[in-house]
């Protein structure tokens, strides 16, 4: 796979996620942003937009199961360490 197919998926995974979170979302300084998380997937920032997504924990429900299930696939396509979190985190969700 190239590396604008390997972006490609991400980006999939990464909106894939995205549309997992209810509208109701809380946005913070220190959490999830939808602006900017739009931003970074604009500018093929995707490391900074999964790290953007995955803020939502800060304020916000667990968003389940599918959404960690998505970043974790994000995360071992780009070869991050954040899929260690991921996983952990998927591991605590019922």
């Amino acid at each position: 796979m190239n590396q604008a197919e390997k972006w490609e998926k991400i980006e999939v995974e990464l909106r894939a996620a995205y549309s997992l979170l209810p509208e109701n979302v809380v946005e913070s300084e220190n959490g999830y942003r939808e602006s900017d998380f739009l931003s970074y997937l604009e500018a093929n920032e995707l490391l900074l937009a999964m790290e953007e997504l995955d803020g939502v924990i800060e304020d916000n429900p667990n968003p389940g199961r599918e959404f960690w299930e998505h970043l974790l696939k994000a995360a071992n396509l780009m070869g991050h360490l954040h899929a260690n979190r991921y996983k952990s985190i998927l591991a605590s969700t019922t």
